[in-house]
């Protein structure tokens, strides 16, 4: 069984999806579905994946909220 999504695309996106369609013959539908296809299929369900368009560059240690060396003066002044 299928199911039915209605999405708003902004301008050019939706102006993008348009000319994708027809250079390839394809219908939007299945450019999107394709699209979605893949996306998921590469596992983005991460809340750090998924946010990283939007923040830049993200880096640091990966154990930063469980090793305690990072920890180590936390809530004490800067300056003496």
């Amino acid at each position: 069984m299928s199911k039915t999504l209605t999405v708003r695309l902004e301008d050019d996106v939706a102006d993008a999806l348009e000319i994708e369609a027809r250079r390839t013959n394809h219908s939007k539908g299945r450019i999107v579905r394709d699209a979605l296809k893949e996306h998921l299929r590469k596992g983005h369900w991460s809340a750090l994946e998924a946010f990283k368009k939007y923040a830049g560059i993200i880096g640091g240690p990966a154990d930063l909220s469980t090793n305690r060396k990072y920890l180590v003066g936390l809530g004490k002044p800067r300056r003496p």
